[in-house]
């Protein structure tokens, strides 16, 4: 016995609402779409990207070097440029300014904003911006390759 036709359309009606719930976090989660959207990447010198700048810094600095060492204050911030799809679908904010260390030497830091490229990718949601960064001459494991290669724009 097949069902009647008002049941048959509410299931399909019901099927394909489902099935548009589980597809609107992937096309929300594709990188094109997102990078056609405006570049708001946070500036260079918004104080949440300062924070981590200085925290990321910090935790190196006690882990790596083993030295209790931070950076005590930014000179002139600037920014590299914003870019999207050049080469990445991710937008993306490049920065850098002299710092003064707590011990009283001078260097120059490199910072990169990723817009929603937070842990695990949770940015497209809206959620979080990640920051890489990295002082020069405090990089011993070479993590952005020695000379902060990849925490400014090169290209």
């Amino acid at each position: 016995m097949s069902m009647p036709f008002s049941s048959r359309v509410r299931s399909a009606v019901a099927a394909a609402l489902g099935l548009a719930a589980l597809a609107a976090p992937a096309l929300a989660a594709d990188p094109v779409r997102v990078a056609a959207r405006d570049l708001d990447v946070p500036a260079c010198d918004a104080p949440e990207v300062l924070a981590r700048v200085r925290t990321t810094f910090e935790y190196g600095a006690a882990h790596v070097e083993k030295r209790t060492l931070a950076i005590a204050d930014f000179g002139r911030i600037r920014s590299q440029g914003v870019h999207v799809n050049d080469p990445s679908p991710i937008a993306r904010r490049w920065c850098y300014a002299p710092v003064t260390l707590t011990d009283g030497h001078r260097s120059t830091a490199y910072w990169r904003i990723d817009r929603g490229m937070g842990f695990a990718s949770p940015g497209y949601a809206g959620l979080t911006d990640d920051v890489e960064s990295c002082v020069l001459g405090h990089d011993r494991w070479r993590v952005h390759d020695g000379t902060c290669r990849t925490t400014r724009r090169w290209w």
